[in-house]
């Protein structure tokens, strides 16, 4: 299909599709899985051929829309301004004709600047995030159900987005912003039952820029030797010994405020079977969107892209990537113009994500008797994949 964004920003309420768009980029999410999300932010490039003073101004607000491949708007970005910038292209006696850049950031943005305190119960995740985002002020899309315990707190001042980052973290979550400008959090089950009820969405590799797209290990995120602090000081260690043998001593210290010492020891064995091994990642990659290498259905889902989606990607050269790569999306970026447009997406290695699952739901009592007693966990990560 022949496709053309005809993007459109909407500053303070106002339209400027008719004004001549330079350029707009737009990221969301993190750089990996470790990490939570940062801001997400637009760059927008607006020319103004007429030598108009345009109102803009400091935290008004801007919405960039596409079309999709039924014409209808599509959200990608809900933001406040918080950096203009003009500069003069062209002048002469009878035409003036300068570039407005203008820079707006999502909602996390502003819970960085929302300072909160107070003397938080005994909760789950749940709760203690939605407490956050409720002392930020700001709109929530969904926070999943609590799956770990924190102990109580008299929490110092502090800005609402590091005390949101902190506990999705220890929570084995992760916050996330929408296209529409609400937050959210999704816990370690989400993209598990994600992937069950969605599958991976395969995303067809003529419409990928191979070029440019690289695969590397590294032992910068490897532990073997860690150990992890909880309520009240105490502390749980474990460690890989055949990790230890292949690669050295890579110790880890993780300090979090769990109440229960059965989920801090299950956090430390997530944690060991994770980080042990060296994984395979792939760089960001790119997506054309408008060369007609898409279905409609396959671009309409591009568009709606958001944190945590599965994806699916065949026929990698076998020297970036042997066989099918499946994982989830940790950050994107769009970038448009008035010829078209690309998605950028930074991914994660399925397994990080899909691992603990494998036993977080599994009772004391349930029957192996069908099981190898030589299964590994490799076995059963294929299997579920």
């Amino acid at each position: 299909m022949t496709w053309n964004p005809n993007t459109t920003v909407t500053i303070n309420g106002v339209d400027y599709t008719q004004k001549t768009l330079n350029g707009v980029s737009i990221n969301f999410g993190r750089n990996n899985v470790w990490e939570q999300a940062r801001s997400s932010y637009a760059s927008i490039e607006i020319i103004n051929f007429n030598n108009i003073d345009e109102p803009f101004n400091l935290n008004q607000s801007v919405v960039i829309k596409v079309k999709d491949s039924a014409n209808a708007d599509v959200i990608i970005f809900t933001g406040k301004i918080t950096d203009i910038q003009n500069a003069v292209v062209f002048s002469s006696s009878a035409t003036k004709i300068a570039v407005q850049r203008i820079t707006a950031l999502g909602p996390f943005a502003d819970m960085a600047r929302t300072v909160i305190s107070g003397n938080w119960s005994k909760e789950y995740d749940d709760d203690r995030i939605n407490r956050i985002f409720t002392l930020a002020g700001v709109t929530v899309d969904t926070v999943d159900a609590g799956v770990y315990e924190f102990t109580s707190k008299t929490a110092p001042l502090n800005d609402s987005y590091t005390y949101a980052a902190y506990y999705a973290t220890m929570g084995l979550g992760y916050i996330y912003e929408t296209n529409d400008g609400k937050v959210g959090y999704a816990n370690e089950l989400r993209r598990s039952d994600d992937a069950d009820v969605n599958g991976y969405f395969p995303i067809p590799s003529q419409a990928i820029l191979t070029n440019g797209i690289t695969s590397n290990l590294t032992l910068s995120n490897l532990a073997n030797d860690i150990s992890l602090e909880y309520k009240a000081n105490a502390v749980v260690t474990d460690t890989d010994a055949t990790s230890i043998t292949q690669y050295g001593i890579r110790s880890l210290d993780l300090r979090t405020e769990l109440e229960l010492s059965t989920q801090a020891s299950a956090q430390l064995e997530r944690y060991l079977i994770l980080r042990s091994i060296p994984r395979l990642n792939l760089s960001t990659f790119q997506v054309e969107l408008g060369i007609g290498k898409l279905t409609n259905a396959q671009l309409d889902e591009l568009l709606a892209m958001y944190m945590g989606k599965p994806i699916e990607l065949s026929a990698l050269p076998n020297a970036i990537y042997s066989g099918t790569y499946r994982g989830f999306v940790e950050g994107w970026n769009f970038t448009l113009n008035r010829f078209g447009a690309s998605l950028g997406l930074i991914t994660s290695e399925a397994t990080l994500s899909l691992i603990p699952e494998i036993w977080a739901n599994v009772t004391a009592t349930i029957a192996w008797d069908d099981l190898s007693t030589t299964l590994t966990w490799n076995d059963l990560i294929e299997e579920y994949l």
